[in-house]
């Protein structure tokens, strides 16, 4: 699962980033069935330099669909999700088949 999301408008980059780590960090990383969870702070956005279209992204990731699927009904995620409502923030949530195309390892 990969996550894109951009801060609300009363924010900054540096307190979305320190709030992306800590608290929401520490709410996500008890999914059940979590085995690995990665969070990217943008630092330049090539396509829009002055205004970046995003402030950071993470990578959730789960042995398979079931074990997502389990995570999304847990109370663990509706406490993560939580967090979230009422921000004023934007993301997108995006469900991902991982292939590593530096060594060709199917991760999906």
């Amino acid at each position: 699962m990969v996550v894109l999301a951009g801060r609300p408008q009363d924010w900054t980059h540096e307190q979305f980033t320190t709030w992306w780590r800590g608290p929401h960090a520490d709410a996500a990383r008890i999914l059940p069935g979590l085995v690995a969870y990665r969070h990217g702070a943008v630092t330049k956005d090539y396509d829009n330099p002055e205004a970046p279209g995003w402030d950071g992204h993470a990578v959730l990731t789960f042995a398979d669909q079931t074990a997502l699927d389990a995570a999304f009904t847990s109370p663990e995620w509706k406490a993560a999700t939580a967090q979230t409502k009422g921000m004023g923030g934007r993301r997108i949530i995006l469900i991902t088949d991982e292939v590593d195309l530096l060594t060709g390892d199917d991760h999906g």
